[in-house]
């Protein structure tokens, strides 16, 4: 329980946590993370959660700010909405602090001292991402207060891609609880998921609408996109980057993660976590053989779909129960969770002297490398990402040697 009498503070903020928060220590030397602070500052916390071993708090004042403090450019941070975590902070300083983030991973839960970072090229600052999942209030879209259920509804995105924005803003969800908007940037195809059930919604002409009990039982649907010089289909329920200028820009860092490498493209690509084929149909049109490896049932349907004439070979498999095939390269992009003890078990099974590691966890970047690091691969660079503008998340191309 919080003691109401100290349930404000003052406090110097020293350094950045995953997740985007300061971090600060208060006079008894418990940790605070404190969402809204920036290293340098000065701020006065509210305190709305306290534990064992850390407390938890928002800025209720600036004392002494940061440089590249600035107000946020979207007028829904003010009413609470918690979507964009990072909206005070200026753009340059944003890169500047995911660098940090990712190098105190590395060097605290890798035990890798000296982290090759590399800074991947800025991302296209403004509205992009052409998946947005938000929540249903009286009908409208909107998005949940940080660590909060409540839902803030929005009549507009800053982040979002104008035809993404254009669904939601405009679309009556009905009792929906929940929706899914995904379109194609360059193919114009838009797509909602509402759940449970899609009774009810009015989206505006020209946008399917399917609802989850539906494609629980069986019903297909999907969008088309455009990358790398390829057209996607991406179903409602397989994963794909958060927009098209996203995808390239991975595809980019991976290729330049295998550059670094050096494997030689005449042997054996396998691509696991492969979600739409996105790696095995990009980097893989090099490679003599490839295998994509992917759990999800809609995501290996769109692989096969997108890759058939490739000759790609693909396996429906959860990563901990996929038998390995022999590799050279192994190019892995898992979910949040990372590869963990079983992935990185399998990756040492293909025997590949090359593997290149998409992270969009810090926390299990750095504990993957530390378990590859046990396994003897070597880090040899690790790229990180701008592909999340006004926020804390991360994404990092990292490349291992064996």
């Amino acid at each position: 329980m919080i003691d109401l009498a100290e349930s404000v503070t003052d406090i110097d903020i020293e350094s950045v946590a995953t997740g985007g928060e300061g971090v600060g220590h208060r006079a008894d030397g418990r940790t605070l993370f404190v969402a809204g602070a920036l290293p340098g500052e000065r701020v006065r916390v509210e305190i709305t959660e306290s534990r064992r071993r850390h407390d938890r708090g928002v800025v209720s004042q600036v004392l002494r700010p940061a440089p590249a403090r600035r107000p946020p450019p979207c007028p829904h941070v003010a009413r609470g909405c918690g979507g964009c975590d990072w909206q005070h902070v200026d753009e340059p300083t944003q890169r500047d602090l995911r660098l940090r983030i990712v190098a105190d991973a590395l060097r605290r839960i890798g035990r890798i001292p000296d982290p090759p970072l590399v800074c991947g090229p800025p991302g296209a600052a403004g509205s992009g991402r052409t998946t947005v999942r938000a929540g249903v209030i009286d009908g409208r879209a909107g998005f949940r207060r940080r660590r909060s259920h409540e839902i803030v509804a929005v009549d507009s995105c800053l982040v979002t891609h104008p035809a993404a924005e254009a669904v939601l803003v405009d679309s009556g969800f009905g009792p929906a609880e929940e929706v899914v908007v995904r379109v194609g940037a360059r193919t114009g195809d838009r797509l909602v998921v509402a759940s449970p059930t899609a009774a009810g919604v009015a989206a505006p002409d020209g946008v399917r609408v399917v609802g989850a009990d539906e494609l629980a039982a069986g019903t297909r649907a999907w969008i088309h996109e455009e990358v790398a010089g390829r057209r996607w289909r991406v179903s409602a329920r397989s994963f794909f980057q958060a927009s098209p200028e996203g995808a390239e820009a991975l595809v980019a860092a991976v290729g330049r993660g295998v550059d670094r490498l050096g494997p030689d493209p005449g042997g054996r690509l396998v691509d696991l976590c492969a979600g739409v084929g996105l790696f095995a149909g990009s980097i893989g049109r090099d490679w003599a053989e490839v295998t994509a490896v992917e759990p999800s049932r809609s995501a290996v349907a769109d692989v096969r779909h997108n890759l058939g004439r490739d000759g790609a070979r693909v396996v429906r498999a959860p990563l901990d129960r996929w038998r390995p095939s022999r590799a050279d390269l192994v190019i892995a992009d898992p979910p949040r969770a990372g590869l963990g003890r079983a992935g990185v078990e399998r990756v040492v099974a293909t025997g590949a002297a090359a593997l290149v590691l998409v992270s969009c966890d810090v926390g299990s970047l750095g504990r993957d490398a530390g378990l590859l690091a046990a396994a003897g691969y070597r880090l040899v660079s690790a790229e990180v990402l701008d592909l999340f503008p006004q926020t804390s998340h991360v994404e990092v191309v990292s490349a291992f040697a064996r």
